[in-house]
């Protein structure tokens, strides 16, 4: 399956959110959407994430092929985080595609 992973930082929201992350992260959604019908990636078989856990957890059953993320940076919020997950996604042999930014893979 193609795992979509939406994040949002607390300092992306502007004062307009009024501290609700729903239009921010349906943005983001509709970026990774556009990606993957451009990329001809069979969109039924996506599954979006906003829990990391949720996310590793399926990682770890094996049932996740290749990952779309906004960017990379959304994986991890620290440098050695980033270095654990990173590992994880290549010992899993999970692709992971950014729909911008730098990544892996693009």
């Amino acid at each position: 399956m193609t795992a979509v992973y939406l994040l949002v930082w607390k300092h992306e929201l502007t004062a307009g959110d009024e501290g609700s992350y729903e239009r921010t992260l349906a943005a983001q959604k509709e970026k990774c959407l556009k990606f993957i019908r451009e990329k001809a990636i069979d969109e039924s078989q996506a599954v979006f994430y906003t829990s990391r856990s949720d996310l590793f957890r399926d990682v770890e059953r094996d049932r996740v092929a290749r990952l779309v993320i906004h960017d990379i940076g959304r994986l991890a919020a620290t440098p050695g985080d980033m270095e654990g997950v990173l590992f994880e996604l290549q010992m899993r042999k999970v692709s992971i595609l950014c729909v911008e930014g730098e990544g892996p893979a693009k």
